[in-house]
């Protein structure tokens, strides 16, 4: 804040803060005119604000002036006359200094958010400055607890990062090789040709945990990563392909990875990621799984939120739906995959620690950021359906197009992670949401506009849009939205499920009127589909309307004379 000056200054226009001296004021109006304007000056951060102050400074100092010999009245006059002058200087500075790029995420996102398509905090940096940082929504929405910059979230599968960078460790230490047969650190595993490197791709075909009939094997048993590894002895699945040969993503890969982690390093998973990573990194807000997040931090964890039923009308938190409670029963305890709980701001420290190779060197940086071709030249392609078509490289998404953009995705119920970096650029973005509405287009567009390249948003889900006009406007505004949009290339199109999950809703509700109007566009789309009359006939059926019923399950039978349902439904109607 400005004091009074001492000493005079001369011979310079506009004048400096020295030179005020000249002009005596001593009334308690000038320094109230100056103190706004340095409160604003410093609030407003702006590049040529050093230059607009001294202007600002000028003009008051000749208004205010005591030489002047104004009275009262006269001053007040010019005060009234100057002081949107100054407003002026000040936005137009700031206008002029504003990041359009930022501007424009920022417009979008709260559009998304009015949409209910976004509800979380999102951080920008670029050259190690965040030029961005904003909470949207709520952290907890029973507590009507808003998020802010240090709300922590499961970021799930980005989980997976620390796993990666774990065996880069452990390879720079020379304690293990990405091309050695993980039976040499897993004798057990009845997989011999599966190496290192496989699991880091998602190419050694190893089946989900989470996929049947596996998950059978471990269902409500909160198995830990040694109790999983010795079911797959047990059980030996097969592998969807030869090791090498094709892309599969699988949380078992870096379930089994964490294993040799701890067997090479003699600590526990969570012990290594402590010392090795996260303390290294500076990462104070960070732990593996909500139990080992500290008593002090447990009012920062977000709870999320999902839609369970395409016509719920609210969300949702996820611990009262009997999935998550079944999922928390089975994967409780597995490590390495997912389940690192974190802020925006230390997946920022994690992007700096890695861009200033702290954790490792460049050698293995650049290993680590290089895509991977399989064995037998085949093509993939990882989010095909986003701004940024990827290969994987060990654990991270490299772009096709722009191999210096390197990201990874995270998904639970209720929640979305994402973690994208431009490496040459030394650009972070961090989005971590608590419901689960963004998708790969939303999650990719903020990088998109920081690099002034063109992007895409996600489509708009018609089934989606269907269910909202329904819950809002009823069943005629849905049905003239569908007819609107189901020739609209840039949206999500019904598909035979949509018709049958949403119909089925309608039902339980007892809404058969509306049932009736979804099934029949139904056939309309599939008129070869059996399913689609049967479902049209059971609608019918449930309102009464035994004529209509029968003729619908009579076109079921002659499309497939083996529909049990539809055979079944005629021969009861007939009696």
């Amino acid at each position: 804040m400005l004091q009074k000056p001492k000493q005079l200054a001369s011979g310079m226009w506009p004048p400096t803060k020295p030179m005020l001296n000249y002009y005596q004021p001593q009334n308690k109006m000038f320094w109230g005119f100056v103190s706004f304007i340095d409160v604003v000056g410093i609030k407003s951060d702006l590049g040529v604000w050093d230059y607009m102050l001294e202007i600002g400074y000028s003009i008051i100092a000749l208004t205010l002036s005591e030489p002047c010999a104004q009275s009262k009245t006269l001053r007040m006059k010019k005060i009234i006359l100057v002081f949107p002058l100054l407003l002026l200087f000040l936005s137009c500075s700031t206008k002029n200094n504003t990041d359009e790029r930022t501007d424009k995420i920022d417009s979008i996102l709260r559009s998304l958010q009015k949409k209910g398509l976004f509800n979380g905090n999102l951080l920008i940096a670029e050259k190690g400055e965040i030029i961005y940082e904003k909470s949207f929504g709520y952290s907890d929405i029973e507590q009507n607890k808003a998020l802010n910059s240090k709300s922590i979230f499961n970021i799930a599968s980005v989980s997976k990062l620390f796993t990666v960078v774990g065996i880069m460790v452990l390879e720079e230490e020379g304690k293990l090789n990405l091309n050695d047969r993980i039976i040499k650190y897993l004798p057990e595993i009845p997989y011999e040709n599966i190496s290192v490197k496989n699991l880091l791709t998602h190419t050694s075909g190893l089946p989900r945990i989470q996929s049947q009939p596996f998950r059978n094997l471990i269902e409500g048993k909160q198995y830990d990563n040694t109790q999983i590894i010795n079911t797959y002895t047990t059980s030996a699945p097969d592998l969807h392909f030869e090791a090498g040969t094709n892309y599969f993503y699988s949380n078992t890969n870096y379930i089994f990875l964490a294993l040799i982690i701890e067997q090479l390093s003699n600590q526990n998973f969570n012990q290594f990621l402590k010392t090795r990573i996260f303390e290294k990194a500076g990462m104070t807000e960070t732990f593996l799984r909500k139990k080992r997040v500290p008593k002090e931090y447990q009012t920062r964890i977000v709870s999320n939120y999902t839609k369970p039923k395409w016509l719920s009308k609210d969300f949702q938190n996820v611990n009262h739906l009997e999935s998550k409670i079944s999922d928390d029963l089975t994967f409780g305890n597995d490590y390495g995959a997912s389940s690192v709980y974190t802020t925006t701001g230390d997946l920022l420290k994690f992007h700096s620690a890695l861009q200033n190779e702290v954790l490792l060197k460049s050698e293995s940086l650049k290993k680590m950021y290089s895509p991977n071709y399989l064995s037998n030249a085949k093509e993939y392609t990882v989010d095909a359906k986003s701004n940024y078509p990827s290969l994987r490289g060990l654990g991270w998404c490299i772009a096709k197009d722009k191999p210096s953009i390197v990201y990874h995705a995270g998904g639970i119920v209720g929640s979305r992670s994402f973690f994208i970096r431009n490496m040459v650029k030394d650009q972070c973005i961090v989005i971590l949401t608590n419901n689960q509405e963004m998708n790969r287009y939303n999650f990719t567009f903020p990088m998109k506009i920081l690099s002034e390249e063109k992007y895409q948003l996600d489509p708009i889900s018609l089934p989606k849009l269907f269910a909202k006009e329904y819950i809002e406007n009823g069943i005629e505004a849905a049905l003239t939205t569908y007819s609107e949009a189901k020739s609209d290339t840039s949206y999500i199109q019904f598909v035979d499920w949509d018709f049958e999950e949403i119909g089925q809703e309608l039902m339980s509700k007892k809404e058969y009127f509306s049932a009736i109007e979804l099934y029949k566009l139904y056939t309309e789309q599939y008129p070869e589909d059996e399913y689609s009359w049967s479902f049209l006939g059971d609608s019918y059926y449930s309102n009464n309307n035994l004529e209509k019923a029968l003729e619908n399950y009579k076109k079921s039978f002659v499309i497939n004379p083996e529909h049990k349902h539809a055979k079944e439904m005629i021969e009861k109607l007939k009696k």
